[in-house]
């Protein structure tokens, strides 16, 4: 998935995903985490997904994703070489 939102599945959704990255990254940011953004987190939804892709699915792995899960992506590809900073995350796809 190179652009967010663009598979033929959710095309027809992608003003109501956009939101739900961007509250979620808005969470993460409450938290503390404030390197992420919505490119980024959405890159690594798309680690998550498996194909068919489905409307369902892309919900439930962006409301269950947890700072942890998307730190330990991060911190592991950085590890490998594949990110240089967090925001390189959509770079590695």
């Amino acid at each position: 998935m190179d652009q967010p939102w663009m598979h033929p599945e959710l095309r027809p959704y992608a003003d109501q995903l956009q939101w739900l990255c961007e509250a979620k990254v808005e969470e993460f940011r409450l938290m503390g985490y404030n390197s992420i953004d919505v490119d980024s987190f959405w890159a690594y939804i798309g680690t998550k997904l498996s194909n068919p892709v489905s409307l369902h699915r892309v919900v439930d792995a962006i409301l269950s994703a947890k700072p942890n899960d998307y730190m330990t992506y991060v911190t592991l590809g950085a590890l490998r070489g594949d990110l240089a900073t967090p925001n390189d995350v959509v770079k590695r796809q």
